[in-house]
């Protein structure tokens, strides 16, 4: 997974959404069981990250599961999830130190805790996933590098 800039990503369409949708239904324990899945892959994967987060890593895996369970609820309401998302994306700078680099590694341990978790798994929900997260990430990336650039001076006279 490669990034893309927003204007690159849209969002997928209700196909796609409605694949995404479907392979969280009835994932067995909830959303307790995919954080806990995500977390172990993405620490498995990129181990240097593990140190972006407290010891107690259950508060964060709750918060990401609540997250993303509501992001892939309110698709249909784009532009409210993607100020949120922007929102989150500038939290996430802010307080973990996430880079754009980090979200590739983010993804494709997402889509793996999915395919592990969900009973409905199918290839082509592996492809709806990586549509709706390469949306998702372009919002957040957007978001933490709209605050990152600098305040412009104002060149009015008073």
């Amino acid at each position: 997974m490669t990034h893309r800039s927003l204007s690159e990503v849209p969002l997928p369409d209700q196909e796609i959404i409605e694949l995404v949708r479907q392979s969280c239904v009835d994932i067995p324990e909830g959303s307790t069981r995919l954080a806990r899945s995500f977390y172990e892959n993405l620490f498995m994967m990129v181990p240097e990250v593990r140190s972006m987060f407290s010891e107690d890593i259950k508060p964060q895996q709750q918060r990401m599961a609540d997250a993303l369970l509501s992001v892939v609820r309110y698709l249909d309401s784009p532009d409210d999830v993607a100020r949120y998302l922007q929102r989150l994306g500038r939290q996430h700078r802010d307080e973990l130190g996430v880079l754009p680099e980090h979200y590739p590694h983010v993804g494709r341990a997402l889509v793996r805790a999915v395919s592990e978790v969900s009973p409905t798994w199918s290839s082509s929900m592996s492809s709806a996933w990586v549509l709706v997260y390469q949306w998702i990430t372009a919002n957040m990336i957007a978001g933490a590098e709209q605050a990152s650039q600098p305040a412009h001076a104002s060149h009015r006279r008073r």
